[in-house]
């Protein structure tokens, strides 16, 4: 039994590892490009290009992407090679169909849905260029998920370089040298986003031919419709505050906003590295006989991975801002550990969901969507017109808490996991006074900055020694430091 489960982490490591390359280099653009944007956007440019990305973000969901998510399921069920072809080609086809349907109605609806967005027709041109990209994400993560179907992760990786290497040319040439602000960004994205579309469906297309089913489609929408009800309130919790605050306080507090998320956000991008393998992995564990041990074993590991993750982000995120912004944007600093705590509840949160996916109950994840949207919603409302983008955060980490504990509960009705939250609770407690200390030092000065590093360590060496990392937790750190030291004494002789 134990042979087995340390092959099962190895193997999801091994992945994960491999996927995270991927990710960060996709995700990269935005961390590249922040000294640029913070020069030659406005935080009030800022925050216009975050609204853009939120109106592309909510159409996604309502066309149907998650579709693309239901292909990965079906197609590593599927037993025959002509039945993967089949679910790949009908999926990529729908979505080719879809998404231009959305942009053509974005598009003719443009000038009162940018009354609406922005409260004026200041960027009708903008908006009206930046629907498009609609057409390109959706095509490119049908090919992306095809990649990872395949197990392809190495190409997967070459995407995210190409990626990389696009959009921050792209974004050099037309904000810095053609100085063209908001524009430049939606230019950029276009141009790179039509490049990776394009080479992606020509891959799955060369692959797996010309295949539809009309079957099929209907079994597609039955499991994805809960899901997609559960998006639209994921994406408007999401972006809801951003418009309160437009509303509220000004696209300038938008803009802070904005720039904390994006650096929040980093966690999240730790996890989906994880959860691009454990999608798969987590069906195949629930056939063996030790199967809540392994389940415990991964969530102490994932805990330490986020909490410690999530902990590092909150503390130098001040000093990261000092040496990459202007002090406009300084402020957001001190929104991020709010927003981190955020970040953390929603990963336990699609952790503790399996119960209700495996037996296929996704009714629950849209009840608890919902509901979350409601709390969101009235925290808003309260806060955010008295403590600006503090009452934003709060009301988001809040509507978190509530969907974790109903997901948690319903989904361990249809499956218990059998999680231990104990441990989590207590590294979580010790995480809040570690940032509090920090943040309590101001920015600008090396002295602080050490200190803040000395605070990190101490935190690092509470988690190697708690429950949460375990026995076996030690027992793999210590084995890939060796490996690491004897690799750089090879290296150095």
């Amino acid at each position: 039994m134990m042979e087995i489960q340390e092959k099962q982490i190895k193997k999801t490591a091994t992945h994960t590892a491999i996927y995270a390359v991927g990710v960060v280099t996709r995700r990269l653009a935005s961390l590249v490009m922040l000294p640029i944007y913070t020069r030659y956007l406005t935080p009030a440019d800022y925050g216009v290009v975050e609204l853009l990305s939120m109106a592309i973000d909510i159409a996604t969901i309502l066309i149907g992407l998650r579709i693309s998510q239901a292909m990965f399921r079906y197609y590593v069920l599927a037993e025959k090679e002509e039945e993967k072809r089949e679910v790949v080609s009908t999926v990529l086809l729908t979505i080719i169909l879809t998404s231009c349907v959305g942009a053509t109605l974005l598009y003719l609806f443009s000038e009162p849905l940018v009354q609406i967005i922005f409260g004026s027709s200041e960027y009708i041109l903008e908006f009206k260029l930046f629907v498009f990209t609609l057409i390109t994400n959706a095509i490119a993560e049908v090919g992306l998920s095809y990649l990872r179907a395949q197990q392809r992760p190495i190409f997967f990786v070459l995407v995210g370089i190409v990626s990389l290497f696009t959009q921050v040319s792209l974004n050099i040439y037309f904000v810095v040298i053609e100085n063209m602000h908001v524009t430049g960004v939606v230019y950029s994205s276009l141009i790179s986003g039509f490049m990776i579309a394009t080479g992606l469906s020509a891959y799955v297309f060369y692959n797996v031919g010309f295949h539809y089913s009309f079957n099929f489609v209907k079994r597609l929408i039955k499991f994805v419709a809960p899901l997609v009800v559960a998006s639209i309130g994921a994406v408007y919790v999401a972006y809801a505050d951003k418009y309160f605050l437009r509303i509220y306080a000004g696209l300038a507090d938008v803009g802070l906003y904005a720039l904390a998320s994006r650096i929040s956000s980093v966690l999240n991008t730790v996890y989906e590295a994880f959860n691009m393998s454990w999608q798969a992995d987590s069906y195949h564990i629930v056939k063996n006989e030790n199967a809540r041990q392994i389940y415990g074993q991964f969530f102490r590991y994932v805990s330490a991975a986020i909490i410690i993750t999530g902990v590092g982000i909150a503390l130098f995120a001040n000093d990261l801002f000092a040496i990459m912004t202007t002090p406009e944007y300084y402020a957001a600093g001190y929104i991020v550990p709010i927003l981190i705590l955020s970040v953390i509840v929603r990963i336990y949160t699609m952790f503790c969901n399996f119960g209700a996916v495996y037996r296929e109950k996704t009714g629950v994840i849209a009840n608890a969507s919902w509901i979350r949207v409601s709390i969101a919603t009235a925290g808003y409302l309260l806060l955010i017109p008295y403590l600006g983008v503090y009452g934003a955060a709060i009301s988001l980490a809040l509507s978190n808490v509530v969907e974790l504990i109903w997901v948690y509960t319903q989904s361990k009705k249809q499956y218990d996991m059998d999680l231990s939250w104990n441990p989590v609770f207590a590294m979580m407690f010790i995480a809040a006074l570690i940032v509090g200390c920090g943040l309590l030092m101001p920015i600008g000065e090396i002295s602080f900055f050490i200190y803040r590093i000395l605070l990190f360590v101490v935190f690092l060496s509470l988690m190697y020694f708690s429950p949460v990392c375990g026995q076996e937790g030690r027992m793999l750190i210590t084995e890939a430091y060796k490996k690491f030291f004897d690799y750089v004494s090879f290296k150095i002789r």
